[in-house]
């Protein structure tokens, strides 16, 4: 009996190391561009992937606060730069749905303009104004065929009637 209980305890940690599934690694980046960072720019950029992160009052307790973070579905967008008349104009569109905290309403961030960019090398900061808004993206890696920015945006959550400072992170892949 005992070989037999050691032959079922080998088969049960074979069977269990078998059915360990592997997560796949993440693709690595692509190398960082080289050259000005403007042209890249002028070659026009989809919205690939999103990531926010906040906090905000606590639904179900008054009285503490709720971190939320998360990685956005339903992602689109794009980013295109073009010049016209010595001006560097950008047109943008930001759409994505993102869960909050667990048996919330999703949440709908859509954000659309046109207007003027400028960009400081120094900074690595993109701003684009398109009255009323002024928004801001920090360049976290520069790839010609990838782009990290993040930017620190209110984002309005109806449900709750209120507005959240979220930091928003978003991959643009040509």
């Amino acid at each position: 009996m005992g070989r037999r209980f050691l032959g079922l305890c080998a088969l049960a940690m074979m069977g269990a190391l078998t059915a360990c599934i592997k997560e796949p690694k993440p693709d690595p980046l692509p190398p960082l561009a080289t050259g000005p960072f403007e042209p890249r720019l002028k070659e026009g950029w989809q919205v690939h992937a999103v990531s926010y992160a906040g906090v905000m009052p606590n639904p179900f307790d008054s009285t503490t606060t709720a971190q939320f973070q998360g990685e956005a579905y339903d992602v689109g967008g794009e980013f295109t730069f073009t010049d016209r008349n010595d001006s560097a104009l950008v047109h943008y569109r930001i759409d994505f749905m993102a869960d909050l905290l667990v048996g919330m309403v999703p949440l709908h961030y859509s954000k659309e303009g046109d207007g003027i960019w400028s960009y400081d090398s120094t900074l690595k900061t993109l701003w684009f104004y398109a009255y009323p808004d002024t928004l801001e993206f920090v360049v976290d890696y520069d790839a010609d065929t990838l782009q990290l920015w993040h930017s620190d945006v209110i984002i309005d959550y109806p449900a709750m009637n209120i507005s959240l400072p979220t930091r928003m992170d978003i991959e643009l892949r040509k």
